[in-house]
């Protein structure tokens, strides 16, 4: 039973950075704003239950600056 929620956590995680690259790529090329990318990006995050995965992403980022 453990493994098979470790297996859909990881799908609905693959899906999530899916469609984050998707939201960064349009973000990238002027397709949607900045304050377009916040909002899908907040409603992604919360619909997907992604919060601590989102804060992880943050960290890693903040951290390559």
């Amino acid at each position: 039973m453990e493994l098979e929620n470790d297996i859909k956590y990881e799908k609905k995680k693959q899906l999530f950075l899916d469609q984050k690259k998707t939201l960064d790529s349009f973000l990238k090329t002027g397709a949607i704003s900045q304050l377009q990318y916040d909002k899908s990006y907040g409603d992604l995050v919360k619909k997907m239950g992604m919060e601590s995965l989102a804060k992880e992403l943050e960290k890693d980022l903040e951290g390559q600056k």
